[in-house]
C-alpha cells in the first residue's frame, strides 16, 4: 500500500510525482513522462523554493534519482535537437495538438530542451501546435559564436539562426519564447561575450522575430550552481548544504539582466525564473525533486513541474489575456 511521509507536507503536489512514480496494483508503474502532472500553482512553488535549505539529507524517494538525473531530458533530444554539424532539421519536433490552431515556437539552444517539457504539459492542455527549434551550445543572439568543443568558429550556429528565422518567418507563429544560456559563452579562444554584446545580439535577434511573430517572450536563464547537482549529491548526501550556491553567485554567472534589456529594447516581454529555484540560496533539491541535472541544466522532472507557473506567467505577459 502507498502512503506519503513527512515530505508531503512539505510540497503535497510535487510528493505527488514521486508517489505516482511508486504505486501500482502489482504492475511496473508508469514513468512520471507517460501522464499529466500536477499544475502547480506560484504560490506552492515559491512555498517549497521557501522551504528547500531547510533540507539537511537527501530524500529517500529523491525523483529522479541521483544516478538518472543526468540523463533526465524528457524528450528524444537526439531526434528534436540540431545536431552540432547541423545547421537545419528537416521538420521540427511537434508537440501538444498538430492539427491546433494556435502555433507556438520554442527556440533556443539546449536551454530551450530543457523547458520543453514545461512546454509540452502547457501545449497538451491549450491545444497548442508546438514546434521547437534547438541547437545545443547555439543561443540565439546575432553573435558570431565560437565552438568550444571543437575550437572552431561556429558557423553552423549563425546559419541555424537564418533557418529559424525564415521558418518563423513563413509561419507566423502567435507565440515565440526564446531562451538561452549565457553561461561562459565566447566568440574566439579565451574571449567571452561581455554583457552588452549579449543585449545587442539578442536585441537584433528579437527585432527580427517580432514583426513575424504575434508575440515574443524572452524565458530568463537559470541560476548556474557551483557544483553539479548529481555529482555533489553523490558525495555529499549526509550533508545536503555542501551542495547549497547563494543566489548572488548562481546570479552573477548568467546575465538575465541584458536578456531583460534586450526584451525591452525590441518589445518583447521578458519572464523570471528565479524566484521558481532560488531565494537567497540556490539548492539542487526542492521538495523531493532533484532540480539540477548539471550545473546549468534543470531535469525534466522539475521543468515539467514548473508548467503551471510557467503557463501563468506566459499568460500574464499576454495583452490578450489581460484584457477586462
Amino acid at each position: 500500500m502507498c502512503s506519503s511521509d513527512s515530505r508531503t507536507r512539505l510540497l503535497p503536489a510535487l510528493v505527488i510525482l514521486a508517489l505516482l512514480a511508486a504505486c501500482g496494483d502489482g504492475q511496473p508503474a508508469p514513468r512520471p513522462t507517460d501522464q499529466p502532472v500536477p499544475r502547480i500553482a506560484l504560490a506552492g512553488v515559491l512555498d517549497a523554493v521557501r522551504k528547500a535549505p531547510a533540507l539537511r539529507k537527501v530524500p529517500a524517494d529523491l525523483t529522479p534519482s541521483i544516478a538518472g538525473a543526468g540523463a533526465d531530458l524528457g524528450f528524444d533530444n537526439e531526434k528534436c535537437e540540431v545536431a552540432p554539424a547541423g545547421d537545419r532539421i528537416a521538420e521540427p519536433c511537434v508537440f501538444g495538438d498538430p492539427a491546433g490552431a494556435e502555433r507556438v515556437v520554442l527556440y533556443g539552444d539546449s536551454h530551450a530542451g530543457m523547458w520543453l517539457p514545461a512546454m509540452k504539459e502547457i501545449a497538451q492542455r491549450r491545444h497548442w501546435r508546438l514546434e521547437f527549434y534547438g541547437k545545443p551550445a547555439c543561443p540565439t543572439p546575432a553573435l558570431s559564436f565560437w565552438n568550444q568543443q571543437e575550437q572552431r568558429p561556429f558557423v553552423e550556429c549563425g546559419r541555424f539562426r537564418d533557418f529559424v528565422l525564415a521558418r518563423v518567418r513563413r509561419s507566423r507563429p502567435g507565440l515565440v519564447v526564446v531562451t538561452n544560456e549565457s553561461f561562459a559563452q565566447r566568440t574566439g579562444p579565451g574571449e567571452l561575450i561581455t554583457p552588452g554584446q549579449w543585449q545587442t545580439g539578442l536585441t537584433r535577434t528579437l527585432r527580427a522575430l517580432s514583426p513575424a511573430a504575434g508575440r515574443v517572450v524572452v524565458l530568463g536563464d537559470t541560476p548556474v550552481l557551483d557544483q553539479s547537482a548529481p555529482d555533489c549529491l553523490a558525495a555529499h548526501g549526509s550533508n545536503l548544504a555542501a551542495c547549497f550556491t547563494t543566489e548572488t553567485e548562481a546570479t552573477a554567472r548568467v546575465w538575465n539582466a541584458a536578456d531583460r534589456s534586450a526584451a525591452g529594447q525590441a518589445g518583447a516581454d521578458y519572464i523570471s525564473v528565479l524566484p521558481w529555484l532560488c531565494t537567497t540560496i540556490c539548492t539542487p533539491v526542492i521538495g523531493n525533486v532533484m532540480v539540477y541535472r548539471n550545473r546549468f541544466h534543470l531535469t525534466a522532472t522539475y521543468s515539467r513541474m514548473l508548467n503551471g507557473v510557467l503557463e501563468d506567467a506566459l499568460d500574464r505577459s499576454d495583452p490578450a489575456a489581460r484584457a477586462p
